[in-house]
Order: C-alpha cells, then structure tokens, then sequence
C-alpha cells in the first residue's frame, strides 16, 4: 500500500468516529462530521541507536468546531491515531490522568483508538498524548518498520491542520539522517534534533531512515575496473550474498544492452527498508543507490539501469521509470532470472492519464504512481517489443545518450534536452521500425490531443526526404535537421525551402570531389553543421568554390601526371605537385581560399615546365622555343574551364628562377630579359597578345572563380 492510500485510510478512520459519535435528535439522517474538528499535533521520535526500541510521544490538542443544528448535535468520544508502523506499550493521558487506549486495525492500518472520559461537545477543547514504543522487526519481515544496531527506517506522522503539525526526531549525531520532507535541525549534546513543521488535511507525513555508517555491514565489490561499496544492516550478510552474486551479471548485460560503460568509478550501494526513503523501492544518485532490503534481482536491474535511463537522458519522468524498468526485463531474460510481476493497467481505466502528463511535483511517492509505474513499462515494453530486434542495441543505445535521428554521423546530438516523447516516437518508428508507434503513443502518453502534430510530422517529413535524396549521403543543414528534432515544423519547413538550391549544390561538390579524387570531409562539415540564412549562404558560395577548384584540381593532376618528358624534367625543377597537394590538402579541409593560391602555383609551375626542361637539357635556343609553345598552350589551356580567370591584353614583368640560378626579369613587351645559365635572352619582337595569355612567375594571375 502507499503512503497515500494509507493516509486516505486515516482519514475514512476519523470521518468514522465522527460519524459514530452523530448525537441525534428525534429521527433526522446521520450527518458526517468529518472536517468538523481542529487539530493540533506534535509527535517526538527519540531513537537511540543501540537497537533498542523508538520511543513516540504524541500530543494532540483537538476542538469540536461542528454546532448543533435543530435536528443534530456532533461530538467526539474518542479520536483514531494513524500508527503507520504499529505500536505496543500504548498509553494514553488527558489532564494529567490516565485515559483508556488500545490498539485497532482498520483497513489495513493499525490505529491508537483513544477514549474520552467524557463526550467532547461543541466548541470544546480535549488536549491529550499517546505514548508508544516501535521495536522494529529484522530485514524482510511482513510487520513495518526497521529498527536495530546502528539504523532506523521507519515512518513518521502526526495529525495536525495546516501550520498546526510538527515531527521531532531525536537521534545520535553520529547517525546520518534522510527525510522524505523538508525539516531543521538543532544540536542537543550528543543528540541531533531534526523538526519538521506542515500539516493540513491528511496532517504531516515523511519517511525516515537514519543509519551510522560505522555499525553497518560493509563489503567492497569489484566488478572489472569499478568500485561497488555495500553498506547493509548489522548482520544482514543475505543481502550482501544477493549484490555480490546478482550485480556482476546485470551491469555486464546493462553494459551490452546500452553499449556504455558504468559510468562511475565508485559507487555506494545501501541497503533500506523498503519504501524508505522516498516511497519507491530504491533511489539512484550518480554515484549513489538505496535499495530495499529484498533479495529482488529485477529491482537491482532495475536501480542499476538507472545509471542510463535518468533525467540527464530522457526529459520525461514514464520514460526514466518504463525504460529503467524494461531494460530490467530484458536483463532477467538475458540472465534467466524472475521478472517482476507488472500491475495490469488499461489506458481506458478510471484515474488513467496520458504519461506525458506525470511528472515529479512530489519528491515522494503518491496515488498517481499507482498507475503511471505499471503504465509506463506498459507502453515502453510495446514500442521495444513492436521494434526489430537487429535495431533494438541502437534503439536502446540512442535513447540513453540523447540521440535523435536527425543526428549526423559522427556528430553530437541536436537535442539540447534529454529526450522527450517527440524524439522517443522518431526512434521507435524511424530507428526501431515499429509500424504501431502512432498508435501505442497516443493510447499511453499523448492521448488525443498529439493529433494536429502527428498531421505536421508526416507533411513536413516528406518534405526533408525529398531534400535528403538530393544531397546524397550528407546530412541536411543543422538548422533543418535541429528544427525536425524538435518537432518545430513551421521552422523545419522554412528551413527547406531555403536549403532547397544547397542540395544540389552538395551533390555537384560530391560529383567533383569523386572525379577528382579529392576528399570532401571539409565543404561536408561546412554544409552539414549550417544553421542559419547567413550560414546557408556561406557555404553556397564555398559549394560553388570547391566544385570548380576541384574539377581544375582534377585537370591539372592530369596534365601534370601525363607530362611530356621536357616539362617531366622541369617539373622537378619547379615542383607542381607541391602545389597540387597543398591544393588537395585545403580542398579537403573545405578551405577554399587556400586551394585557389595552391592551383595557382600549380597552374604556373605546370605551363613553365616544358621550357625550362628544355632549357636544362639543350641550353638557351631550346628554352626559347619551348617559352614560345609554353605560351601559347598555357594560352589554350586558359580558355579552358579549370581555373575560369580571364586572360590579361598585356601581360606583366616577372622573374623566372630556376633552382636558384635562373633569375631573368621576362617582360610582357618583347619578352625581353635575362637567363642566368651563362647566356643573354636577345630582345624578341612583341607576341601577340592572344597569344600571349599566359603569365611568368612572379607575376599576378587571376586564381579559380570562388
């Protein structure tokens, strides 16, 4: 039973002796007091921590604030306190006398059943304390609470209205303290004091477990290269055998179904009454677990696989739960182990809600996890089991790293969350093939009113393939692919219209780069990772660059490998293949810039090649000619496409040097200048300018269009 259920069971025990204690006056109906009566409360919990039995001190001050009417008249001859962990030693006093009390089961639910003296009438006040003690019971007992050597793990309570209920828990220092409620605290000598204050209809209400450290059952796990610390209750070494033998082979299969190593190098594992410290049977911290002290290899499975179903992954709490418990439940068929029985629930039952909705406004467990616990292993289990089975270590894989499926390859996640139902339906559909999602989704988490986005998704979706199969194997935009991920589909929308020309201007780099053989990793990058209108403009330009940098790459390579043997035997004098992988080099990096300067060196070294081989094997007539030819075919070979410049009316004075002993100064009119291997270049008659489109190093030339 929760705690909520068991305080509602609280209530329905007052609202019975106030109905009980109905004064009637001739034949009118019983009329229900309930809310007829102002409470005040203050209970003390001393605990000693030798394992001697919890003291309680319970004082109420209560007022009858229901009147007379001309049929009725209401009072109190006694008043139920709720024990949640039971009681024996029971007394009771009123004004400093002893009053009648015992102990009653309704429900369920053990009660201090408290008699007055005298009927509590109309505008009264009874003031009144209940003593008991709580002895606790060993790890695994029916009976409730945990007191012994060292711990306590019990629930705290006391009736009061709001602002009127106030808990003390009296307890060793040296004992460290976990309450499920806000509380102070004070230091009396070796004592802490630990004061929570609330209350209100179902009065105030926490769960408690204090432990000290240096009384409990310790051992040290290890599993690989981490680090487990047990921490049980004195003397409980069954639960230390049931971590030491279970959890090798569940975090072994955790690891393999997530494709992720634990993530810590140390983590503490502590042994807890179950539904201590927050309702649930066990919490996890980074770094830290409390466990119930049952011998349940599906509930450590479950514990552990919160390692990677949390809130650092997944941004909904059915997701952390329905993920964490079904990763348990493929663990205990991986290992052959007992599964937990799953509560049935129907999406259609009263008190059902859409899972969406569930979230973490209580940080103890309450009435709505009664349902949404079982439902979201409900709904997660069908879309896993629904998914194939060859996309179930990716599925599980992209679910708890925060993947979406609009991710690139080798790229960080898009989300700048963890993930939610939109991205958990992408994966189950997209990544695990599920052909039910739509339908499972909306019966479990989103009910109706996902309808207006399951439409958006489906037009936009069919949009961003048509993009996608332009642009080959790359990924679309960052700022598409983010506004899909999101589910932002007028934006997603915008984003394709606007990237539609980039498609195909990512093909054509594509294209190039492959005849070229030039890697395209850099002007991909540059695409891929685009986010904005002003990015998408950037790297249209740079599209533009590298497709024809790459195709004059590609010619140049050509010309330069099939070379004639005078300029083979000048290239290595002036070295054009430098330039050419410097030029490939940038090409792949997606700098543009650099591979127009590299093509250019190239481009000059290529044309001044047969010349100056020339030069070096017959001497100065030979170079001569071979200038002339050389400069007519560079002439030809810039009408030609590979680096788009225009050709210059009237071409520039430079410097020719070879190896470091050709330095002549070759001007544009009449060629005239020197040649430093023993001979003067005689002054030519002026080429004609059509010729003459070619230009000698050193001067400057017009690199590929960009």
């Amino acid at each position: 039973m929760t705690w909520g259920l068991s305080i509602r069971a609280a209530g329905a025990a007052l609202a019975a002796v106030a109905v009980a204690a109905v004064g009637l006056v001739a034949t009118a109906d019983v009329a229900n007091a309930e809310g007829g009566l102002a409470e005040k409360g203050k209970a003390t919990f001393v605990v000693p921590g030798d394992g001697k039995p919890i003291t309680v001190t319970q004082t109420m001050t209560i007022t009858n604030q229901s009147p007379s009417t001309a049929t009725k008249y209401f009072f109190w001859a006694g008043y139920p306190l709720w024990l949640p962990n039971g009681g024996t030693n029971l007394k009771a006093t009123s004004g400093g006398s002893a009053i009648p009390v015992k102990l009653t089961t309704i429900d369920g639910q053990k009660y201090a059943d408290v008699t007055f003296p005298k009927r509590l009438q109309y505008g009264q006040t009874r003031t009144f304390t209940v003593t008991y003690s709580l002895p606790g019971a060993p790890p695994r007992s029916a009976s409730p609470g945990r007191v012994g050597k060292g711990f306590a793990a019990i629930d705290v309570f006391s009736p009061g209205d709001a602002g009127e209920a106030t808990i003390e828990i009296v307890a060793p220092r040296a004992m460290t303290i976990d309450l499920s409620e806000k509380y102070s605290e004070t230091n009396s000598g070796d004592n802490r004091v630990s004061t929570l204050s609330g209350g209100g209809a179902d009065g105030l209400w926490s769960l408690l477990s204090l432990r000290d450290s240096s009384q409990t059952l310790k051992k040290e796990l290890k599993v690989g290269n981490r680090t487990f610390n047990l921490a049980a209750f004195p003397g409980d070494t069954a639960w230390v055998a049931h971590i030491t033998k279970n959890l090798p082979p569940t975090l072994q299969e955790l690891e393999k179904l997530t494709g992720q190593k634990w993530p810590t190098p140390t983590t503490s594992i502590s042994e807890d009454f179950s539904r201590q410290v927050y309702g649930w049977d066990g919490t996890y911290k980074l770094g830290s677990i409390n466990i119930s002290e049952a011998l349940d290899p599906a509930l450590l499975a479950h514990e552990l696989a919160h390692a990677w179903s949390n809130y650092d992954n997944l941004d909904q709490r059915w997701l952390t739960e329905g993920l964490a418990q079904e990763l348990a439940t493929q663990v205990m068929a991986a290992t052959q182990g007992k599964d937990d029985e799953h509560d049935k629930v129907r999406p259609t039952q009263k008190g059902a809600f859409p899972l969406a909705e569930w979230t973490d406004e209580s940080d103890t467990a309450g009435a709505a996890e009664d349902y949404a616990y079982p439902a979201s292993w409900n709904a997660v289990h069908a879309l896993v089991a629904g998914s194939t089975p060859a996309a179930k270590p990716q599925l599980f894989r992209a679910l708890t790293t925060k993947r979406t499926i609009y991710d690139a390859p080798g790229d960080g996640t898009l989300a700048a969350q963890g993930t939610g139902w939109q991205q958990a339906y992408d994966l189950f559909e997209v990544t695990g093939g599920n052909a039910q999602t739509r339908a499972i989704m909306t019966a479990w988490v989103t009910g109706s009113g996902a309808t207006a986005q399951f439409t958006a998704r489906d037009a936009t979706r069919k949009a961003y393939a048509a993009n996608d199969r332009l642009d080959g194997d790359w990924a679309l935009p960052r700022g598409v692919r983010q506004a899909m991920a999101s589910w932002n589909f007028p934006v997603a929308r915008a984003g394709l219209t606007q990237t539609a020309a980039l498609s195909t201007q990512a093909a054509a780099a594509q294209s190039a780069g492959t005849k070229a053989s030039v890697d395209t990793k850099g002007v991909r990058a540059a695409y891929e990772q685009a986010k904005d209108t002003s990015g998408y403009d950037t790297v249209a330009a740079q599209l533009r660059a590298f497709t024809a940098q790459a195709k004059t790459y590609g010619e140049l390579r050509t010309d330069v490998e099939d070379a004639n043997p005078l300029a083979a035997l000048g290239a290595l004098v002036l070295r054009p293949t430098a330039d050419l992988d410097q030029a490939q080099t940038a090409l792949a990096t997606g700098d543009t810039t650099a591979a127009g300067k590299a093509l250019e060196g190239a481009d000059s070294a290529a044309s001044l090649a047969t010349p100056v081989g020339a030069g070096m094997l017959f001497g100065f007539p030979a170079l001569l000619a071979g200038l002339f030819f050389a400069l007519r075919g560079l002439g030809r070979r810039r009408a030609r496409s590979r680096a788009k410049a225009g050709a210059h009316a009237k071409a520039q004075a430079g410097e020719l040097a070879l190896a470091g002993t050709l330095t002549p100064s070759l001007q544009a009119r009449g060629l005239k200048g020197e040649v430093a291997v023993g001979e003067a270049l005689e002054e030519q008659p002026p080429h004609d300018d059509a010729e003459q489109s070619g230009l000698l190093d050193g001067e400057q030339r017009p690199g590929p269009t960009t």
